[in-house]
């Protein structure tokens, strides 16, 4: 009998499953066949599907069970490919959300012209900016197009047409009982021709950027030049822009900024690059293997004067200037960053780069002296007496998720990195972080750590104001 009364208690005391959440949707306004998804919202804004079901258009409800709570987003989609609806949900710890959906199909009718002129056949593509799915639409011959519709909206677009070497982005609102997709492209075009400055030879595969500044607001398109060391962009709205030269072997030169306006509706560019003094390198990950696929940053006095990538053996070369020294930044898909200098009378031979362990990480917590939060700010860091240029900290953001900020609670982690000397400045605004560079050899920074293996953890006070 005492071992019955032990049993009942070990079953009396196993925790029940947590209650799931439930999502049901009744759907009006069409009578055709659906595919719907349910999404549920991630990081950084993604959607991830975690449902499907297949409706005949005699079955006009669905239900999803066993949801964690979230934010979900159920898309219909209609036999045709802009037949697409979407609607968000959010679901708490088990709740039961009961939606009706309702659908009301419209007809989208657009025309396409570059300059007043047709622009020929070729598609636009729509992204919802709300839901962020993406919908294909033909163009005909003649400039046109007529599709069914079912979600009005914001939506961004590029079109696409043999026309045009690069495609056309905008934004438009389609509203109404009967939107018109109407959108004369611009007939403003920016191109020109990259040669090496010694031989004149054309440079191709390089990397060509245009920054579009249109009324407050940035536009970028990029594309590489040809076999000819040509490009070409068209569709281009009147307004400030900038042309960034990336090439793979040679010194990037500086930015290109003019203006195209209605007297000024072509700008040609002859852009001549120096091959400076190539360095050939090797690139070995802290397990002594080649490190494929590593981006490479040459910087001088603090500023990227060349980029290039290594192969599967880790090797690649990188342009430097004649009689300088430089500093390699090399940042791998994988592991930790590394930082080299090139001596100015650098020896012939493949150069070696040891990229070190990914074995520290680094807390920073900031407070002001009462105690409290401090805003959100950008750190300018220098590790082992080298400071990382801007575009080296865009680059270990994009590739390695390594932020140099801080964030909600006033504290910035930055995980695997290598062991070392650490110094940051904090600055709000790319004004401020000028200045810190210009004087960063002859100011101390605020911020100083010597970041050994494992964690490390920092605690900072600012004055309060």
């Amino acid at each position: 009998m005492p071992a019955l009364l032990i049993l009942l208690t070990i079953l009396a005391a196993t925790p029940q499953p947590a209650a799931r959440g439930i999502i049901e949707a009744t759907i009006r306004g069409t009578p055709q066949p659906l595919e719907v998804e349910l999404l549920r919202a991630g990081e950084n804004d993604s959607w991830e599907e975690v449902a499907h079901q297949s409706l005949p258009a005699t079955t006009r409800h669905v239900r999803f069970a066993d949801l964690d709570s979230g934010v979900y987003q159920i898309v219909l989609h209609g036999p045709a490919k802009t037949e697409v609806h979407s609607t968000k949900i959010a679901l708490g710890a088990a709740d039961t959300r009961r939606k009706t959906i309702s659908i009301q199909p419209l007809e989208l009718t657009g025309r396409i012209t570059l300059g007043g002129t047709s622009v020929g056949a070729g598609a636009v593509v729509l992204q919802n900016e709300t839901f962020d799915w993406r919908m294909p639409v033909a163009i005909e011959p003649d400039g046109t197009f007529r599709v069914p519709l079912w979600q009005r909206g914001k939506y961004r677009y590029t079109i696409r047409v043999p026309a045009m070497a690069t495609p056309f982005v905008s934004s438009i609102e389609l509203d109404g009982a009967s939107p018109r997709f109407v959108v004369d492209i611009p007939d403003g075009r920016i191109r020109g021709v990259v040669r090496d400055q010694k031989s004149g030879a054309p440079v191709s595969a390089a990397t060509v950027a245009l920054q579009s500044n249109l009324d407050g607001s940035e536009q970028h398109v990029s594309t590489k030049t040809d076999g000819e060391g040509r490009f070409d962009f068209t569709g281009i709205q009147d307004g400030t822009h900038i042309v960034r030269i990336y090439p793979l072997e040679h010194l990037e030169p500086g930015p290109e900024t003019f203006v195209l306006d209605r007297s000024t509706r072509l700008r040609q560019l002859d852009v001549r690059l120096d091959p400076g003094r190539t360095v050939p390198l090797v690139v070995i990950d802290a397990n002594d293997d080649p490190a494929g696929d590593a981006t490479v940053l040459v910087a001088v006095d603090g500023k990227v004067r060349a980029r290039a990538k290594t192969d599967e053996d880790g090797r690649t070369n990188v342009a430097v200037p004649e009689g300088e020294a430089a500093t390699l930044f090399v940042i791998p898909a994988e592991g930790t960053f590394g930082v080299q200098r090139v001596a100015r009378d650098q020896q012939r031979g493949r150069m070696r780069v040891h990229l070190p362990p990914a074995s520290s990480s680094l807390l920073i917590r900031a407070r002001t002296t009462d105690g409290r939060e401090m805003p959100s700010f950008s750190l300018l860091m220098r590790y082992n007496g080298e400071l990382i240029p801007s575009e080296v900290a865009d680059e270990l953001s994009a590739k390695q998720g390594l932020h140099l900020g801080t964030g909600r609670g006033g504290e910035a982690l930055l995980q695997k990195i290598p062991a070392g000397s650490y110094e940051f400045w904090p600055y709000r605004t790319e004004e401020e972080a000028a200045s810190i560079v210009a004087a960063a050899d002859v100011t101390a920074a605020p911020i100083v750590v010597n970041v050994r293996t494992g964690e490390n953890k920092v605690a900072v006070k600012f004055t309060a104001r």
